[in-house]
């Protein structure tokens, strides 16, 4: 990868990616502007104007768009905020590639696009999402392998991530260790669901691996981190990183009715609290994604799913500071 142009590269993911990639071959292009540790060209757009894109790509070449700039909220969008950037962002990429003859796009999609399965998810399942968000991904993949299959010489990959954590993370894995931390936390149930989480060091070294060893044409590949953790599990290793005491267990229709006074105020208040019983629903639903297909093309994790929280757990408490964060990309 010489010049690659990443949407969304001042936010969580996009920044570990300014780790391993030199900040002279970046151009950062993103709504909002980088910390004062990215170093690499810095231009404020927005993927929805397509003449945007374009005034950045007139001002730099590069031959490969690392697209992660998306919006993916559970609270407070509709469905055209997230297809007017997953769907119409990436057609606007996809245009913008052809005219200024780009031949690699690196598309980070989500496991989203599987929809509520009762079995593990795997790259030859149809995609049948159950929400707008998954719904927006899956159209902003229709257009990356559209864009693919207009020339013969296009190289897209598409990139189906787990819950993504780590260091300068602000989104799901970092409320719970928050709450864990605050010992407002409770096991709920069995905790027996298998919750797939991908590690964002990992999942940015495995995109690197898949951009130096695919071939021409659309590759599709999950990425989570193996072995699979539950629930339990995951809140286990994170008790036990910060040292706290092991949590309440309570069962899962007295964790509803707690979450339901919040859920009033949620309406009142049009705010986005930490618990509500969505939330508990979604932490207590087995969310099993399969990744074996990059690892089986010879792709090794560098960390463990035990070794990524830890490091997480250490960089909340000793570098998190709240009035300096990575917004959730």
């Amino acid at each position: 990868m010489n010049k690659v142009f990443i949407t969304g590269g001042s936010g969580f993911i996009g920044s570990h990616f300014h780790d391993v990639i030199p900040h002279s071959n970046i151009i950062n292009f993103d709504l909002k502007k980088p910390l004062s540790n990215l170093n690499s060209s810095f231009i404020q757009g927005d993927i929805r104007d397509i003449n945007q894109i374009r005034t950045a790509l007139k001002a730099h070449t590069c031959d490969t768009i690392l697209a992660l700039a998306a919006e993916h909220k559970d609270f407070g969008l509709t469905k055209d905020d997230y297809f007017k950037t997953n769907a119409l962002g990436t057609k606007n990429l996809c245009d913008v590639a052809t005219e200024f003859n780009i031949d690699t796009i690196i598309f980070y999609s989500s496991v989203a696009v599987y929809g509520n399965n009762v079995i593990p998810s795997n790259e030859n399942m149809d995609p049948n999402p159950s929400n707008y968000y998954g719904e927006s991904k899956f159209e902003g993949e229709k257009h990356i392998m559209k864009w693919v299959n207009e020339a013969p010489n296009r190289k897209a990959i598409i990139v189906r991530p787990a819950v993504v954590y780590g260091e300068r993370n602000i989104a799901n894995m970092f409320r719970l260790i928050q709450q864990i931390k605050s010992n407002r936390y409770f096991n709920i149930g069995n905790g027996k669901n298998v919750k797939s989480i991908a590690y964002v060091k990992n999942l940015v070294e495995a995109t690197l691996f898949l951009n130096e060893h695919s071939v021409i044409g659309c590759s599709v590949y999950n990425y989570a981190d193996s072995p699979q953790l539950s629930s339990r599990e995951i809140s286990n290793l994170i008790v036990k990183n910060l040292g706290n005491k092991q949590p309440l267990t309570i069962p899962y229709w007295v964790a509803y009715l707690l979450g339901l006074p919040f859920d009033l105020l949620i309406k009142i208040t049009k705010k986005d609290l930490p618990i509500s019983t969505s939330r508990i629903k979604k932490f207590c639903t087995e969310t099993y994604h399969e990744a074996n297909k990059i690892f089986t093309a010879g792709f090794v994790p560098r960390y463990t799913n035990e070794e990524g929280l830890f490091n997480m757990v250490k960089w909340l408490e000793n570098e998190y500071d709240s009035n300096q964060f990575y917004h959730n990309v």
